[in-house]
């Protein structure tokens, strides 16, 4: 398909769903598993599929004893069903807002690195320049929500910048780097602890951390190996700065906080700073966003917004 005759033919063919079924075929190859999830019977499904590789004019997925397989054209467009859906969701909420008086929406996803500061600027700084404009805002581990960006799920995403974990589609600013501690209990024995006692405590104390994976388990991990500390072991997993505190306050856990966070809870005698706690981090924080996004003009309006912060942003967060 590569005329404008063929893609009138498209548009006047393809209906919602069409993508409904690629996107689930596309998270599982699988008619049966589609079909229930879709209210049909399963014939129904596999009649459906054929329509769609009609009007492709293509195979989309190989049929085989365990199911099926997608063709290269298949997880392209299963993809693009998927944020295509997506798009028509955020296209409702936004709508919906209008009606209400809204007069645009914004799918901001967060790390928890990115809440304490830039947040809050932000939301003033688009509350004044977009009167009306709605915000839902998300907070999660950095591979749960560039998935949901891939997918069209959220607008942008505030938070650690991770090279590796970009896929192509996906476009970034960094804004500045925020230096991390390792936080404690006050009453914690790492606090009175000698630098050779430090590193016993250090190798036998449990973490709590956002994931078991990613940026901040990486940082943990490798100021750990610089002490021959195997890799740190995890036994709760949280984003919340809030169960982070109590938890730590109740516990002889270990986490870590972004500095200034760290300090501030620390003058409240909530926790301590570990003694040579500080991670060096390879991570700046910044502003992700999907390539296409760019004809949003609320996301314009949001590069815009970060990037008049991040002067003054960077400026309180000089190199360590």
């Amino acid at each position: 398909m590569n005329t404008e005759n063929d893609f009138r033919r498209l548009m006047g063919r393809l209906r919602l769903r069409h993508l409904a079924l690629l996107d689930l075929l596309g998270k599982d190859p699988n008619v049966g598993r589609a079909a229930k999830t879709m209210h049909m019977a399963q014939p129904t499904a596999s009649k459906l599929l054929r329509e769609i590789e009609d009007i492709f004019e293509t195979v989309l997925f190989t049929r085989n004893r365990r199911g099926l397989t997608p063709t290269p054209a298949g997880k392209v467009l299963a993809r693009r069903a998927s944020i295509l859906l997506a798009e028509i969701q955020a296209t409702h909420t936004e709508l919906r807002s209008a009606l209400n008086g809204g007069t645009g929406h914004l799918r901001l996803g967060v790390f928890p690195v990115g809440v304490t500061e830039v947040l809050p600027q932000l939301y003033a700084a688009l509350q004044n320049k977009w009167p009306g404009l709605t915000i839902e805002i998300e907070e999660a581990v950095e591979t749960r929500l560039l998935d949901q960006l891939s997918e069209g799920k959220i607008d942008c995403i505030l938070g650690r910048i991770v090279m590796e974990n970009l896929t192509p589609d996906l476009r970034h600013e960094a804004l500045y780097n925020e230096p991390t501690v390792i936080v404690c209990s006050t009453r914690h024995p790492l606090l009175a602890a000698n630098a050779q006692e430090r590193v016993q405590i250090l190798r036998n104390t449990h973490w709590m951390l956002p994931a078991r994976h990613g940026a901040v388990y990486n940082m943990v991990a490798s100021k750990l190996a610089a002490l021959g500390i195997k890799a740190p072991q995890v036994e709760v997993e949280t984003t919340s700065v809030f169960v982070t505190i109590e938890l730590l306050n109740h516990t002889t856990l270990l986490s870590i906080l972004p500095k200034k966070v760290a300090l501030a809870y620390a003058e409240l005698n909530k926790v301590a700073l570990a003694p040579q706690g500080d991670l060096e981090s390879n991570y700046p924080v910044g502003i992700m966003y999907r390539a296409e996004a760019l004809s949003n003009p609320i996301i314009n309006l949001v590069l815009e917004t970060v990037r008049a912060m991040s002067g003054s942003i960077a400026a309180d967060h000089p190199p360590a």
